[in-house]
């Protein structure tokens, strides 16, 4: 564990740390503990990306993405180079405003992820099982430690959080 460290891995023990002992089974615990900061950790990105990026933007970005969108199809049906050129090119600036936007949430929450990302490395043991799937992922197996099951509670949770804030993600 690296000593610049120590401190910030001693509060996220006493605080963090006891969401892995909510039950009396080992992978229990590990399961629902990480399910929780997984949540945690969605909706505090969520949360930063509601406050960091202007949501009436946004909508407006992705509709004008949409018309774009549809623009191009004509002009790809009806064969029409320049004017496919054209849209690209404004395609291409609507893309780099939404890139701007999803970055601006990322200032602040890259930091906060890694330190409890780095935590996790050093908090649960790397051959604990947290989850065994009912199916076999390719290269994987059926079985998931502590990342691949951040990874899949993330996905779960993420959208519904989204959903339920109104916040439109970048």
């Amino acid at each position: 564990m690296p000593a610049l460290l120590e401190p910030v891995y001693a509060v996220m023990d006493s605080t963090l740390g006891l969401l892995f002992h909510l039950t009396s089974s080992e992978s229990t615990g590990y399961m629902l503990g990480i399910f929780i900061i997984s949540t945690l950790i969605s909706l505090f990105i969520t949360v930063v990306t509601a406050r960091v990026v202007d949501q009436r933007k946004m909508r407006k970005v992705k509709e004008k993405m949409k018309v774009l969108q549809e623009k191009l199809k004509k002009a790809q049906k009806a064969g029409n180079t320049k004017e496919m050129a054209k849209i690209n090119k404004e395609m291409m600036a609507v893309q780099r405003e939404m890139m701007g936007n999803a970055f601006k949430p990322m200032l602040y929450t890259m930091i906060p992820i890694f330190l409890v990302f780095s935590w996790l490395r050093y908090t649960v043991p790397p051959d604990v099982t947290v989850v065994t799937l009912p199916f076999e992922l390719p290269k994987y197996g059926n079985t998931l430690g502590w990342f691949g099951w951040y990874i899949l509670s993330s996905f779960a949770v993420s959208p519904l959080l989204k959903k339920i804030l109104n916040i439109e993600g970048p």
